[in-house]
């Protein structure tokens, strides 16, 4: 595997932000790097766990996933090991259990370290959905199927792809068509769709054809296949593309942004979506009504957390408010969304972290 990059720590920072991890243990404890060396800080700056680790993430479940010596073991907020450095890899703990990466196969263990799920896949879903894993067998051609948190097969490999459990339901791939499959493995939905996606708000993307449209959780068709491309409904919208320009539709298929940009992030976030503008190659917001509500100026833009949104502006990253203005000047290399207060930040391939102010909390370091 290769080693770990901080900026691949930091990534992780924004994708956490929304998630039930940030009220639980260790939540207030950040990654910081200093003299080459990682351990933690307080949302305040204070060093809470001295840096002694080649590598540190974010807590989740109440455990971090660390690094000594290229191996993966697990600390609790204390810095103290509950499970000893020994994976090749290892992600974070979601529901008492997380996946782990030896000899290039995959496994699952508990927050006690004990194997759960033996290493034996080519590939599989970091979590378990509606109490099951999408794993896959076979090599690069294998086939796909799902297992239990025991690590039994309750829809044995057979498929050519799937997509993991939602709503009750898998997509799943069989030859060369798509369906969705219950979790005994039961087709509800045939399959029938040259491409499918995940349900989400009782609505799934579906290709037929070369055109996407949406169906009910009985198959039905509900929106019309007439789109180029389709992303999941959220809070009542999907991201729809028509000839080759993006909008966003309601559940009754009615336009609620006319098809007009050249991209659009998949869903709004704090109320707004970004929007890309081809002819000056610039984002901009919108809102549900398709308002735009701050002009497109940047260069690159990330969705709004905590009532900001990190922006690239004539080359450099800085931080904008939900009327446009700058909060925090774009004076960086780059920058990740805030994240229980404090941001992420880089200048010269040095990080730290700063506050809503700019004021640094943990000053740059290598």
């Amino acid at each position: 595997m290769p080693y770990p990059r901080f900026a691949a720590l930091i990534l992780l920072l924004g994708c956490l932000a929304s998630t039930p991890v940030l009220a639980q243990a260790g939540s207030d404890l950040f990654p910081v790097r200093q003299g080459g060396k990682f351990g933690y800080m307080s949302t305040g700056g204070k060093v809470v766990i001295a840096p002694q680790f080649d590598f540190a993430d974010r807590f989740s479940d109440g455990v971090a996933p660390v690094i000594i010596g290229r191996k993966y073991g697990y600390i609790n907020p204390a810095g103290k090991f509950v499970i000893n450095p020994q994976f090749d890899y290892a992600w974070h703990f979601n529901g008492g259990i997380a996946m782990i990466l030896q000899e290039n196969q995959f496994g699952y263990i508990n927050k006690q370290g004990a194997i759960v799920v033996k290493p034996q896949f080519d590939s599989a879903s970091k979590e378990f959905r509606d109490g099951l894993a999408l794993v896959k067998i076979g090599g690069p051609f294998g086939k796909w199927g799902f297992i239990n948190t025991q690590g039994k097969y309750e829809i044995n490999p057979q498929y050519a792809a799937a997509l993991e459990f939602s709503s009750g339901m898998a997509a799943v791939k069989v030859d060369k068509t798509w369906g969705y499959v219950n979790k005994t493995g039961t087709f509800v939905v045939p399959a029938s769709f040259d491409n499918a996606r995940s349900f989400a708000d009782g609505f799934a993307a579906v290709q037929i054809n070369g055109k996407w449209g949406f169906i009910d959780t009985t198959g039905k068709l509900q929106i019309n296949v007439q789109f180029e491309d389709a992303r999941e409904f959220r809070d009542g919208v999907a991201a729809v593309q028509f000839k080759t320009k993006w909008g966003y539709v309601d559940k009754r298929g009615k336009y609620v942004v006319n098809p007009q940009y050249d991209a659009v992030s998949n869903h709004f976030s704090d109320g707004l979506a970004q929007v890309l503008v081809k002819d000056t190659e610039t984002w901009g917001y919108i809102d549900k009504k398709g308002n735009m509500v701050i002009a497109p100026t940047f260069q690159q833009t990330t969705s709004f957390t905590e009532g900001t949104a990190a922006v690239r502006s004539a080359g450099k990253w800085g931080f904008i408010s939900k009327t446009g203005k700058f909060l925090v000047n774009p004076i960086f290399d780059d920058a990740e969304p805030f994240s229980a207060g404090i941001a992420a930040v880089e200048v010269k391939e040095k990080w730290g972290y700063i506050d809503k102010t700019g004021k640094y909390i943990w000053a740059l370091s290598k």
